[in-house]
């Protein structure tokens, strides 16, 4: 165990035995539900292989502790009772949650859904739906894949002459930049990236089919729209958010899907204008990537998350201190 493991792990044993994590969980009171997000599921060796963001995946061990930790802790309920509860401001149960998944990966299928249909539990899963049974994952995926390799030196080098500024993991700063990009000056940066590293191997699908998606609903995991193309929303203009949402939405309908109109912002990202063509294309709640609870009279289409990942949940106490802000 590293140096940072250790007081993570200590910083978590405060917080549980001064009371702060029953504190947290005490806000759950009928008027508030935290909503989890996750995207991968997979094997430590498999991440690691594949070049996964640390951030971006839990172990199907992990995952399934904290499945049972929230049986132990708090009410899961689907993501769109939740919101139908608090836009309505019908009370909840207390210590209400709700499990989501972003980007539709083949491994929520393999292993997130075994664990979840052994304890009887709901999700819903944000799917980007031109993704849906194609090769390969997205671009931040093959910018981590090409830099990892590198050396330290040389990585950091790489990353700031891509433009990004000074930052203690230069992969993570770089991945901020190019999120922070319109999209030509992005895919002229990863054009860049691409001339100056080696390709990865090629990995295959990673994404879910539609066929998968279908076998998943029918086990009780709601699809819902994560757009259509994964675009990053505020940097489009009016007409290319509109087809992005709407495409994305009518796509999801054809299959029997998005029977909830929920939506998750891609990347997170949404200003005014984003949120606004949403409510108008008939998305009844949308989920952010900002960190919070989700309340009674809060605005439906800028629901809060907490994301959970493997470094910091591995164990109960972490769990518990990363599952609900502070209050």
């Amino acid at each position: 165990m590293s140096l940072r493991d250790l007081a993570r792990r200590g910083l978590a044993l405060a917080h549980v035995a001064l009371g702060a994590s029953r504190r947290a969980r005490r806000q759950l009171d009928g008027s508030r539900a935290v909503v989890l997000m996750y995207h991968r599921v997979l094997p430590a060796p498999e991440a690691r292989r594949d070049a996964v963001e640390d951030g971006m995946y839990v172990a199907p061990e992990t995952f399934g502790r904290h499945l049972d930790w929230l049986r132990d802790e708090f009410r899961v309920l689907p993501l769109h009772e939740i919101a139908d509860r608090l836009g309505s401001g019908r009370p909840l149960p207390e210590r209400a949650c709700a499990i989501t998944f972003d980007d539709g990966w083949r491994d929520n299928a393999e292993h997130a859904l075994p664990e979840l249909e052994r304890r009887g539990l709901p999700a819903t899963l944000f799917v980007v739906t031109e993704r849906m049974g194609t090769d390969g994952a997205f671009w931040p995926d093959e910018v981590c894949r090409r830099l990892r390799p590198l050396a330290a030196q040389a990585r950091a080098a790489l990353a700031a002459r891509l433009g990004a500024g000074p930052a203690r993991d230069p992969l993570a700063g770089l991945l901020e930049h190019l999120k922070a990009l319109p999209e030509d000056e992005r895919e002229r940066a990863l054009e860049a990236l691409r001339a100056a590293t080696r390709a990865p191997e090629p990995r295959g699908r990673e994404l879910l089919s539609w066929d998968e998606l279908d076998r998943l609903a029918r086990c009780g995991v709601d699809v819902e729209s994560h757009g259509a193309t994964h675009a990053i929303l505020p940097h489009l203009g009016e007409d290319a958010i509109r087809r992005e949402l709407h495409t994305a939405r009518e796509r999801l309908r054809e299959r029997g899907h998005g029977r909830h109109a929920l939506l998750a912002y891609p990347s997170g990202a949404h200003d005014e204008r984003v949120v606004r063509i949403a409510g108008e294309l008939g998305h009844r709640a949308a989920v952010t990537v900002e960190r919070g609870l989700a309340r009674t009279g809060g605005d439906p289409l800028r629901i809060p998350r907490v994301g959970l990942h493997e470094d910091i949940s591995r164990t109960r106490v972490e769990f518990l201190w990363k599952s609900v802000p502070a209050a």
